[in-house]
C-alpha cells in the first residue's frame, strides 16, 4: 500500500500570484444521459481538480465527485497550515482521495468496482505542480502544443514496452486503463513540476474532448481564437460535440 510522503509543515504561507486567468467548462455530451466528470477550481489557492469518474449505475459520478472533494478538501487544509512542500502535498491528497473511494465502495454493494481518472493541480508562483493518475490529460499551448501527462493505459503500456506496434494495438487498448483512483490500494502516481510562462495556455482535459479532437485540433482552435481563454473554451466543446460528443466533456484553461 503506498505511504504518505513527508509535508515538512511551516507555519507560514510561499503563495504570491501572477496575473492569472482561468475558465471551466463541463458538458455531457450527445450521447450520455449524466455527467460523470467532475472539477473544482478555486482561483485564490491555485488549486486545480479534474477527474473522469467510471462505474455502472452513476458509480462513475460517485467516484469523480468524492476524489475530487477529499482531494480539495486535504489541500485546503495543508495550505492553511502553510505546507511548503507541495509535491508531497499533491501526491498525499492523491492518496487520500484513492482510499476514501475505496472505502466508499467497500461499503456501498452498489457502488462496488467504481473508479476514476484524477489530475490534481497546484500553481506557486509561477509553477505549476501536477500530480495525475489515469487519461485526463494536461497540455501547454504557444505556437505549437505539448501533451504533459501520460495516459497510464494498456494501449501506452505495450506501445513503451515494445510488445506492439503503434498500429498493431486495438483501439480499445487506447481506453483501458492501467491504473486509476478507487481501482486497488497500490497506486502510482505521475509527477510533474512546470515552469509556467507568460501568454501560453495550460488545458486541463478528460477524454471527451480528446477522443474527439486531435492535439492538432486542439492547438488549431486555441490558437485560431487568438488564445481568448472564454472562446475557446467554448469552441472546444462545441466541436467536441459536433464530432459526436460521445463522452462528456469537462475542461480547465489558464494562461499567466
Amino acid at each position: 500500500m503506498n505511504k504518505p510522503v513527508d509535508m515538512k509543515g511551516d507555519l507560514y504561507n510561499t503563495f504570491f500570484w501572477c496575473p492569472m486567468r482561468i475558465i471551466t467548462r463541463t458538458d455531457k455530451g450527445m450521447v450520455r444521459y449524466n455527467n460523470e466528470d467532475s472539477l473544482l477550481v478555486n482561483e485564490e489557492m491555485g488549486i486545480i481538480l479534474i477527474a473522469d469518474g467510471m462505474g455502472g449505475h452513476q458509480a462513475g459520478e460517485v467516484a469523480s465527485a468524492l476524489a475530487v472533494n477529499i482531494a480539495y478538501r486535504f489541500l485546503e487544509e495543508g495550505l492553511k497550515k502553510g505546507i511548503k512542500e507541495i509535491g508531497p502535498l499533491i501526491y498525499n491528497a492523491m492518496l487520500e482521495a484513492n482510499k476514501g473511494v475505496l472505502e466508499e465502495a467497500e461499503g456501498n454493494p452498489g457502488l462496488k468496482g467504481m473508479g476514476t481518472t484524477l489530475i490534481i493541480g497546484i500553481i506557486e508562483e509561477t509553477s505549476l505542480y501536477l500530480c495525475h493518475v489515469g487519461d485526463s490529460r494536461v497540455y501547454i499551448i504557444d505556437g505549437g502544443i505539448k501533451q504533459v501527462t501520460k495516459d497510464h493505459t494498456v494501449g501506452v503500456y505495450l506501445l513503451e514496452q515494445k510488445l506492439m506496434e503503434k498500429h498493431e494495438i486495438p483501439p480499445y487498448k487506447w481506453h483501458t486503463l492501467t491504473q486509476a483512483v478507487g481501482i486497488s490500494q497500490d497506486i502510482a502516481p505521475e509527477m510533474h513540476r512546470i515552469e509556467l510562462k507568460i501568454g501560453e495556455v495550460v488545458l486541463f482535459c478528460t477524454d471527451g474532448l480528446t477522443e474527439m479532437l486531435d492535439d492538432e485540433e486542439i492547438r488549431d482552435i486555441i490558437v485560431r481564437t487568438g488564445f481568448d481563454l472564454d472562446v475557446s473554451a467554448s469552441a472546444l466543446v462545441e466541436r467536441a460535440n459536433n464530432k459526436g460528443g460521445y463522452d462528456n466533456i469537462s475542461i480547465v484553461l489558464l494562461k499567466i
